[in-house]
């Protein structure tokens, strides 16, 4: 199995993952979901509709939109037709700047989601206000319809041509279909199942590393040309390690966007989890406190952390908890902890002790990061993730 990693948000520190993380002593058994727990699959869409305004089809039905406009040797399109195909999710008119802005679809996979059009200026800006760089035939109003030449709607995910006076639009919306959102287990891995349109780019699985940080892996094909719904399918199959608790998984292509399912592990003897230790953790911390890798505790009760440092380093000055609650975010599907506290723990002799005490209920993240010594030209020494273990408040 190929793992790669995938910073998605900026982390607080550098993370330095290796082959242990998320492992810890329990034995490696698989217990497979029934069933496959997602499929990827193209919907392709396409309308057509002529420049006389007096015929327009989507996906083969006919329906009432706004005529194109031959304008200079150029095809102009209403924006607002982009909505009423379903490819974007909006198109509003800011009538005091006299801009277009266009939201569209993001099943699309565009290269841009996002762009404001202005009437009578050939520059497209992105959200965050600076134009996009390549300028085009200045839109305009016509009947209290704003129009766009046709060529710019490549940038928002569409085929566009024109034969014969009739003007055609081809996308497809790339889906991630949730079969199963959530599951539980108790081993310390999971096997499962998804299913891939078999013209599209295969899928990987990403896990999160905690606060807007994730890695991620590749998996295996099992079986192949299986034919559904009126495509053909793949099976691809996926491993992933488990932390006691929810684990959210990604699922993802390059050829579509992405959707999360949770594994939740279930812990019956927390004594036999250690407290994980990252590969630069293995040669430089051990723990006395805590004693395991899960704890479950009571809101407001302390929770300590204690240890010696394995090797001399003149840069091991002081280590930094990160407190991390699980909650994830239903307008950031990348952020699904967020960072309740953080706080530092001084080296003394090689040894380092402190304590915490967790108010809310919830699952939380603890993260242990190391000093900064690791070098970084550009930057100055880098810190990394040496340790974690896991909190359920009850």
């Amino acid at each position: 199995m190929k793992k790669w990693l995938c910073l998605v948000v900026s982390a607080a520190v550098a993370l330095s993952i290796g082959s242990t993380a998320l492992a810890d002593a329990a034995p490696t058994s698989f217990m497979e979901p029934s069933g496959d727990v997602a499929k990827m699959y193209r919907v392709k869409h396409e309308m057509k509709f002529d420049l006389q305004g007096k015929h327009a089809i989507l996906d083969g039905k006919a329906i009432t939109a706004d005529r194109p406009i031959l304008k200079g040797g150029r095809v102009y399109v209403p924006l607002r037709t982009l909505q009423q195909s379903g490819a974007a999710d909006s198109v509003t008119w800011d009538a005091a700047k006299r801009q277009i802005h266009v939201l569209i679809h993001p099943e699309l996979q565009p290269p841009f989601t996002n762009l404001t059009f202005q009437i009578g200026s050939g520059d497209v800006y992105l959200p965050d206000g600076s134009a996009l760089g390549e300028k085009i035939p200045a839109p305009f109003l016509a009947s209290g319809k704003a129009y766009v030449p046709v060529r710019a709607l490549s940038w928002l995910g569409m085929s566009v041509s024109t034969v014969k006076d009739t003007v055609t639009w081809n996308w497809s919306d790339k889906v991630i279909e949730v079969l199963k959102s959530e599951w539980e287990t108790d081993q310390a891995s999971d096997t499962f199942t998804m299913l891939y349109q078999k013209d599209m780019y295969i899928p990987q699985f990403m896990y999160s590393l905690g606060n807007g940080a994730w890695g991620g892996e590749t998996g295996k094909v099992t079986d192949k040309d299986i034919s559904m719904d009126g495509r053909m399918y793949n099976r691809m199959q996926f491993t992933a390690k488990l932390r006691p608790g929810p684990n959210p998984i990604m699922l993802t292509a390059v050829s579509a966007g992405s959707k999360v399912v949770t594994v939740k592990r279930k812990v019956t003897d927390s004594a036999s989890i250690p407290v994980t230790l990252l590969e630069e953790g293995t040669d430089n911390i051990s723990f006395t406190s805590p004693s395991q890798g899960y704890i479950q505790a009571k809101p407001g009760e302390k929770i300590d952390i204690s240890g010696g440092i394995l090797q001399h380093n003149d840069l091991f000055d002081k280590l930094t908890v990160s407190v991390e609650r699980y909650q994830p975010s239903s307008k950031d599907s990348y952020r699904v902890y967020e960072v309740t506290k953080s706080f530092e723990l001084p080296i003394k002799d090689r040894k380092f002790a402190g304590s915490f005490t967790l108010s809310e209920k919830g699952s939380y993240l603890i993260r242990v990061i190391s000093p900064a010594y690791i070098p970084f030209p550009e930057h100055g020494p880098s810190m990394t993730q040496w340790a974690e273990f896991t909190v359920e408040v009850e």
